[in-house]
């Protein structure tokens, strides 16, 4: 599910689909936030948005040789009959 609040600056929204949701059926919803509460979910985005960023800083690495050796599995494996 992806979750996206927006601040519309005209009566026309345009949406970008995940390329996993192309296809299938998805359900838009447009929900108007309460004054009061529209920085505690801005927040609660920024605060997601650096977790994120936290986790991908602390995500494991390749070599260059291991990407190098990943790419030539990939080649072997894109021109095999098991696709």
């Amino acid at each position: 599910m992806v979750n996206t609040i927006i601040v519309p600056r005209k009566s026309r929204v345009s949406l970008s689909v995940p390329s996993s949701y192309i296809g299938k059926q998805v359900e838009v919803s447009f929900v108007l936030l309460p004054e009061t509460n529209k920085s505690k979910y801005i927040m609660t985005t920024r605060e997601n948005l650096t977790d994120i960023q936290k986790l991908i800083l602390q995500s494991p690495t390749w070599t260059n040789e291991e990407y190098n050796e990943y790419m030539e599995v990939r080649k072997h494996i894109n021109q095999s009959k098991l696709q």
